[in-house]
């Protein structure tokens, strides 16, 4: 069985979100979303900080290291963008080249998913239900691969289970 080709597979893929209205609401929750995972872990510091709880110095510095090394890996790799390689029209318009793998939205919201579920279980859960759609839509954006996605995923969960299982 012959493979399908990567214009092929996305054509497939993203065919379903090629409406007007389609593509506006695959671009707004791939930013809302990160958004909204952000300011939610930016308030959850806040009252960290402010009710003087010992959490927060973990809950800031393992998600920051998290963001640092994904950063350093994606520059140093700098695999290019499904866009860029390949004919295709993503549904998520950038300009950036290289640094794909792995994708910093996605182990941005998937690290502060597992900060936030070490604090709060059902806000953990929530934040892991809006990674899974940032996964879907740069997926679905054709900004990254699924190899990106899955790097970005992998990272952060090992980040998060060293930073609050592992480490006492």
């Amino acid at each position: 069985m012959r493979s399908m080709n990567y214009e092929t597979w996305y054509e497939r893929v993203s065919a379903p979100f090629r409406s007007a209205a389609a593509a506006r609401a695959v671009n707004v929750l791939d930013k809302a979303l990160v958004y909204v995972v952000a300011a939610t872990y930016i308030v959850a510091l806040a009252v960290l900080l402010f009710t003087g709880d010992a959490r927060f110095w973990r809950a800031l510095i393992v998600p920051a290291i998290t963001f640092a090394l994904v950063t350093i890996v994606r520059a140093a790799l700098d695999f290019p963008r499904p866009y860029e390689e390949h004919a295709i029209d993503p549904i998520i318009h950038k300009d950036t080249r290289g640094k794909s793998l792995p994708s910093r939205h996605l182990s941005s919201a998937v690290i502060i998913a597992c900060a936030l579920s070490w604090l709060n279980p059902v806000l953990g859960v929530l934040a892991f239900i809006a990674s899974v759609i940032v996964a879907f839509t740069r997926l679905v954006g054709g900004v990254h691969y699924p190899r990106d996605i899955v790097a970005a995923i992998a990272i952060s969960l090992a980040c998060g289970c060293i930073g609050f299982l592992i480490v006492p």
